[in-house]
């Protein structure tokens, strides 16, 4: 997380802006979330089942859904949610972590559309990013 923030900065050094993207694309990562740990947790598919089944029908998603090429932007947040809906039950209440952490990762997924393109293992990062800041902010203002 630390090396994914000091990216963040040097990015923002070098381009002295952040965009933010698309407000849809956070409700697509939370869709894919949900879908996921819907899927691995409620129907026992377990979370590669889960995740591989919402990746796929996530992908049926046209290329020019919204417009140009947006479609292929959110089947790129439905997969990223994936990755966040194959964490494992903390808590009596996932669903609300995995909303929580979800979010936060569609506003980080947001941040890096303009920026961390081409590099690879972007996806993964960003779900461990946002249940990271997820878990840690519950644990300093719940806990």
């Amino acid at each position: 997380m630390l090396v994914i923030s000091l990216g963040y900065f040097y990015l923002f050094q070098k381009n002295n802006s952040l965009k933010f993207g698309n407000w849809y694309l956070i409700i697509a990562v939370l869709l894919g979330a949900l879908a996921t740990t819907f899927v691995s947790l409620t129907l026992n598919f377990g979370t590669v089942i889960g995740a591989s089944t919402i990746g796929l029908l996530g992908s049926f998603i046209p290329k020019n859904f919204f417009g140009k090429n947006e479609g292929k932007q959110l089947r790129t947040a439905i997969y990223c949610g994936t990755f966040i809906g194959m964490c494992q039950p903390l808590a009596e209440n996932h669903y609300l972590l995995i909303c929580f952490a979800s979010f936060l990762g569609g506003i980080v997924y947001c941040l890096s559309l303009q920026n961390l393109n081409g590099f690879g293992g972007k996806l993964g990062t960003i779900a461990f990013t946002g249940v990271c800041l997820a878990i840690f902010s519950l644990y300093i203002f719940v806990f």
